[in-house]
């Protein structure tokens, strides 16, 4: 199996996943056995897992050295700041669908993921106007 292939099946088999706990939760909530309120914790839960598992990942899957490169060193801290900062918002987004009131789990949910997204931006923008690559 070349690598393509395995991250083909890898991601078939997380999308699965993802649309059997979602099947599983509203099967639950229709029979009555889980609260209404259930499934869309259970999906915001995932969601947030699956935002940290690609934060986790950007480092490694996008180019690791650019031989054209100036500073392919800096590329790489930049994607691991990214990779991190996508982590750790993910975490963050999961928590708070697990235990924040469900009365704003929505809002609060996506604040750690602009926040996220606004640092690397941020960061960027930074390097873009330092005249530095990344």
């Amino acid at each position: 199996m070349t690598e393509k292939q395995r991250q083909l099946a890898d991601g078939l088999v997380a999308a699965s996943l993802l649309i059997g706990f979602a099947l599983a939760a509203v099967a639950g909530r229709r029979l009555g056995v889980a609260d209404p309120e259930l499934p869309p914790r259970i999906m915001g839960v995932l969601t947030g897992l699956v935002i940290a598992g690609y934060g986790n990942v950007i480092p490694r899957r996008l180019v690791r050295y650019d031989p054209d490169s100036a500073r392919p060193a800096r590329r790489q801290a930049a994607l691991r700041f990214a990779g991190w900062t996508f982590v750790v918002a993910g975490l963050a987004n999961a928590l708070v669908w697990a235990f924040a009131p469900s009365a704003n789990v929505a809002l609060w949910s996506m604040l750690p993921i602009i926040a996220a997204v606004a640092l690397v931006l941020l960061r960027c923008l930074r390097s873009k106007a330092e005249g530095k690559e990344a």
